[in-house]
């Protein structure tokens, strides 16, 4: 019975935080237009490459340091910088394929190619978890009593399976989410597709901005 409490607890909780839009799902929906259907699958993965070591560090008491307000603010402002950079680059890469002048215009963004795009997903969903200081919060706030609850549990085996609970939520959410978005795209011009992926570019411009004025105004 305790193991079925854990997993309801777990899923309610993470569901706070897997399940809300940000940063790291519209990144994810702007790769899976160009590296297609699993692309979601492979974002999570990448999330969780960087999930998992951060729970374990936790666990062990190794990144306590990470509550510091200094480490905190140079997060935000590495990561706040990563999610403008990253947006700007799709925009540019849109506005020359809308002009002609660039491979893309086919349909394919030079930067997401498909025979890079699996490991630009990866690469996505490792570098969007890493530098977003809400989901470092999130492990080190509303996540921390989950992590309580597993060792209580037993202890690294508790740590597991609680991590086991949690992460098939990112799985299916981030892979729908690029699952669907690829399977749309097929019905798409290269011109819409275009339009979307600038659309996306732009969320995530602003998200970046956001965070680098909660940031600032933390000083």
């Amino acid at each position: 019975m305790e193991v079925l409490q854990l997993f309801l607890l777990v899923v309610f909780v993470s569901a706070s935080g897997a399940l809300a839009p940000g940063p790291l799902l519209f990144a994810t929906m702007n790769v899976s237009l160009r590296a297609g259907r699993y692309a979601g699958f492979m974002a999570a993965l990448g999330h969780m490459a960087f999930e998992l070591p951060l729970i374990l560090a936790i666990t062990f008491g190794i990144w306590s340091f990470i509550q510091d307000p200094g480490t905190s603010f140079m997060i935000g402002i590495v990561g706040s910088a990563a999610l403008v950079a990253f947006g700007l680059l799709q925009i540019r890469s849109s506005i020359k394929s809308f002009s002609g002048n660039d491979p893309g215009s086919s349909g394919q963004i030079p930067l997401l190619t498909r025979g890079a795009g699996l490991l630009a997903a990866f690469l996505v969903g490792l570098t969007f978890t890493a530098l977003n200081p809400y989901f470092l919060t999130w492990w080190f706030t509303v996540g921390l009593p989950l992590i309580s609850e597993g060792i209580r549990m037993g202890g690294l085996a508790g740590i597991l399976t609680m991590f086991g609970f949690h992460i098939w939520l990112d799985y299916a959410w981030l892979g729908a989410a690029g699952y669907a978005t690829a399977t749309g795209a097929k019905f798409l011009k290269p011109k819409h597709m275009n339009l979307l992926s600038l659309a996306l570019a732009i969320a995530i411009i602003l998200l970046g901005a956001s965070l680098l004025a909660q940031t600032l105004g933390a000083i």
